[in-house]
This record gives structure tokens, C-alpha cells and sequence, in this order.
């Protein structure tokens, strides 16, 4: 009997690695303004999807993406890998962004409250409709910009004519009785960046009319000229000192924009914005 021995042969013998799912971010909150960079760690990617919830941009398909947030909130970002093996996998990242400041509103206690331009459902509701009037070259326009709700009006000189005037009225020429608050006040938010001095006038049917100068040095009741909302609240006793004659009881244009003396045209930002308009028993901070 004859026996042989044969070496035997032997293999290298790889099991294969599949690709691993990763991704980190800079941040899980941030301050408004700020931005927050996401990264794809993952390996052997065939193809990749990101979706950031209220970002910007929207969605990607790069490996490193930095997002900005332009509204406050509770956001979700989610990327969605395809391995080369066609193997998939997801990871999801909750992220908070702080408010714009400048769109935090503060808590005030106003009492009584009766409600004439304003979507905040804790004033009581009051006027169900307002207009805006172009008396001169001054339009008034609705806009997404508003200080509280989804809309407020924008007051811009067209350049047609040297001065301006417009307001807001009541609709289907009704009234406002402003008699319950004579000891309150008469609230409204506005913003512009105009530097020029600017009439705001009260009037009623009967023709009376209070009128209040605001100037850019002055910031007259608080109205400064940065761009950023204001709230104006003047005591409605100031109204009658403007004059004793007006009707409280009537009053319809219950804003009402007059230039001063002076050409429009010399300011390429003659613009106003006004929203949330009300009567208050009181204005007090929380």
C-alpha cells in the first residue's frame, strides 16, 4: 500500500463588511440667526438623501451640509443612506431654534381689552373689518410682515407727489366708540426705518382730529425708527388734550398718516408698517 501526503491548499477567506450608518451634527439648539452643520460618516454609501424640516436648503445629497433656520421652532432633520449593497438605513435629529427676538412679543396684563386691527385671540374682539385709504399717493398694502397673526399693512409713498397721506378706517363706514376707555389707552404696533418726522392723526365723523407728531429723535411713545416692531400705546386722555372737541364715540379713521412739511421723495425708505391695533383699560408688563 502506498500512501502519499499532498499539501493542501488553502483560500483567504473574506466575509463581507457592510456599510455602517453614522452622522453627527454641530448642534442640537441654537440661537436665531445661527446655523448648525450636519455630516454624513457613514460608509460604502451608494446614495444619500437629507431633509431638514423648515431649513434652508430643504434637502441635500451632500456629505456636509450647514443649515440655517429662518423661523424659530421644533424642527426634524432626517437622512436616508442606500448602501452599495442596497441596503438602507435612516437616522433622525431633532434640533430647537430659538424665536427672532425681535418677533417675541411681551406679556402684558391690559385688562379690558375691545380689539379694532389684531389676530391675538386674548383681545376681545371688536371691529370685524378695516380699510385702507390712499388720500395721496401713500397706498396701504396687506402684508405677510406682521408683528403678531399673518397680516398687517404697509403704508409706502408711490414718488408720485411730494407728500403723503393714508389710513386705515373702519369697513362699511362704521365706528369705533372709544367712550368705555376714556381712561385707558389707544395701543397699536408700528415699524419703519424712515428718518422723516411723521403725522398720526385720530379723527372722527364729526371732523374732530388729534394729532400726534413723531420724529425720529424724539421716539414719541416709544416708536423708534430701527426697523423693529413698536408698540405705541397713548393714553386716550391725550387724545382729548389734542382736541377737546372730538367725538370719541365716532371716531372712523382711527389711524391716519400725514407727511410734514417737506418733499417725501428725498427718503428712499418711506414706508410704514402698522399692525395690531386695540383699546386697553390698562398696559402693564407681566
Amino acid at each position: 500500500m502506498l500512501l502519499s501526503c499532498e499539501k493542501e491548499e488553502t483560500k483567504d477567506v473574506r466575509l463581507y463588511e457592510p456599510g455602517v450608518l453614522d452622522a453627527a451634527s454641530t448642534a442640537t439648539g441654537i440661537g436665531f440667526g445661527e446655523t448648525i452643520t450636519y455630516t454624513d460618516l457613514s460608509t460604502k454609501v451608494f446614495s444619500r438623501k437629507w431633509v431638514f424640516q423648515g431649513g434652508n436648503p430643504a434637502v441635500s445629497s451632500d456629505s456636509v451640509v450647514t443649515v440655517t433656520y429662518p423661523v424659530g421652532g421644533a424642527y426634524t432633520t432626517i437622512l436616508d443612506v442606500v448602501f452599495i449593497d442596497n441596503q438602507k438605513g435612516q437616522l433622525v435629529f431633532d434640533v430647537e431654534v430659538e424665536k427672532d427676538p425681535d418677533t417675541v412679543i411681551p406679556e402684558y396684563d391690559f385688562g379690558a381689552t375691545y380689539g379694532i386691527y389684531t389676530e391675538i385671540p386674548e383681545i376681545t374682539p371688536g371691529v370685524s373689518s378695516v380699510v385702507a385709504v390712499n388720500m395721496n399717493d401713500f397706498p396701504g398694502e396687506k402684508t405677510s410682515m406682521a408683528y403678531e397673526g399673518v397680516e398687517a399693512y404697509v403704508f409706502a409713498a408711490t414718488g408720485e407727489s411730494d407728500w403723503a397721506m393714508a389710513g386705515l378706517q373702519v369697513g362699511n363706514n362704521g365706528e369705533v366708540d372709544f367712550t368705555p376707555f376714556a381712561d385707558g389707552y389707544y395701543n397699536f404696533t408700528i415699524k419703519s426705518e424712515c428718518q422723516a418726522d411723521i403725522l398720526i392723526r385720530i379723527r372722527c365723523k364729526e371732523g374732530g382730529n388729534a394729532v400726534f407728531t413723531f420724529t425720529a429723535e424724539g421716539e414719541e411713545y416709544g416708536f423708534a425708527r430701527d426697523g423693529r416692531w413698536h408698540m405705541v400705546s397713548i393714553p386716550v386722555s391725550d387724545i382729548v388734550a389734542k382736541d377737546n372737541a372730538i367725538n370719541l364715540a365716532r371716531i372712523n379713521d382711527f389711524i391716519l398718516f400725514r407727511s410734514t412739511p417737506g418733499d417725501v421723495r428725498d427718503y428712499d425708505n418711506y414706508e410704514f408698517f402698522v399692525d395690531h391695533v386695540f383699546l386697553s383699560e390698562k398696559v402693564e408688563l407681566k
